[in-house]
């Protein structure tokens, strides 16, 4: 009862919280001075601690670690917010605006940093792939996965390619990637190098090459770790926060949110996991993080899986966030 009013009135207001403040939420009455014995062993215990002297308790990382695992309460979205989320989302004509979308959505829900990552394809396999000439050095790949899901890339060539000679390029990489997985695809790559053995061989030592290219163009573009697959919304919510107010707090958020790579391979290991999973300041791995939550779910379209989630100070309502990223990522799974 001591640690869920400390974390509650903390998460509310931000300010430490004194042993009346706990006293007013406890049905059954104690006094403040047992109330106060009870927050030194807690503070023994490392689950609140004391800023400065005079100050009341606030919770530390493994204080809302035991509130999140064993004490908090469900807060599942209103209907209100249900609505707003399915609006935000059927507004998007394509991936990358459903997926904007979706992190948008999340921000709004629960005023924090909304974030999703483009679905990663290793275990899709490619249903049909075209090179298209846009250029005379430059060709468009573009690629249809069973989980539905179409993808581009533009190749870059050394040279202008002849009609015959493309035919024999795409007849070669057909040969070699319809049907398969990219993780397939890659396997065989790194066996294939291994042993000194070309991919596809043929007369014409130009087209191995070619057909190397393009398929490790098709490993980008089906397991993308750019930045630019991460997307983010509502970061005026975070920044506004008054845990920000510290320098070093502020510039490890800026700092994420312009190098957003890090952040999409965090966001992409977590496609393994099931259901909300949740980690607290310091159980992060990332050193940008160790102040803050992150809150994400898994969606899945088709055969591939992606990541959308919720990025905060560590004081953030864990219940309300849960429930957002749980029903936004049902939505995208539900297509």
């Amino acid at each position: 009862m001591v640690l869920s009013s400390i974390v509650r009135r903390y998460i509310g207001n931000a300010e430490p919280v004194g042993s009346r403040q706990v006293s007013k939420d406890i049905v059954d009455a104690l006094s403040s001075a047992t109330i106060r014995n009870v927050m030194a062993d807690m503070e023994e215990m490392g689950l609140i601690d004391q800023p400065h002297t005079s100050a009341g308790r606030q919770p530390t990382d493994r204080g809302f670690r035991v509130w999140v695992d064993q004490i908090m309460p469900q807060s599942p979205l209103s209907e209100v917010e249900r609505n707003l989320v399915d609006a935000t989302l059927n507004q998007a004509k394509s991936e990358d605006q459903l997926l904007a979308a979706a992190a948008l959505a999340l921000a709004e829900v629960t005023r924090q940093l909304g974030v999703a990552i483009s679905p990663v394809l290793d275990g899709s396999r490619l249903d049909r792939l075209e090179l298209v000439p846009v250029r005379d050095k430059t060709l468009l790949l573009v690629a249809s996965f069973g989980s539905g899901l179409i993808r581009s890339i533009a190749v870059e060539l050394e040279e202008p390619m002849e009609r015959e000679r493309l035919t024999d390029l795409v007849r070669r990489v057909h040969l070699t990637a319809l049907g398969r997985t990219p993780l397939e695809i890659h396997r065989d790559l790194a066996w294939r190098a291994s042993s000194n053995e070309p991919v596809a061989a043929s007369e014409t030592p130009q087209i191995d090459e070619l057909v190397h290219q393009i398929l490790f163009a098709l490993l980008e573009l089906a397991h993308p770790p750019k930045g630019g697959d991460a997307f983010l919304q509502g970061a005026g919510n975070v920044l506004s926060q008054p845990e920000l107010v510290e320098r070093r707090s502020m510039t490890n958020l800026v700092q994420l949110m312009e190098d957003r790579s890090q952040l999409a391979q965090l966001l992409q290991e977590r496609t393994g996991r099931e259901g909300a999973y949740i980690t607290i300041g310091s159980e992060n791995r990332l050193e940008h993080l160790r102040t803050m939550s992150l809150v994400t779910h898994n969606y899945r379209i088709g055969d591939a899986k992606g990541t959308v989630g919720v990025l905060g100070p560590t004081r953030m309502p864990y219940g309300k966030l849960v429930s957002a990223v749980d029903y936004i990522a049902l939505r995208l799974t539900q297509g």
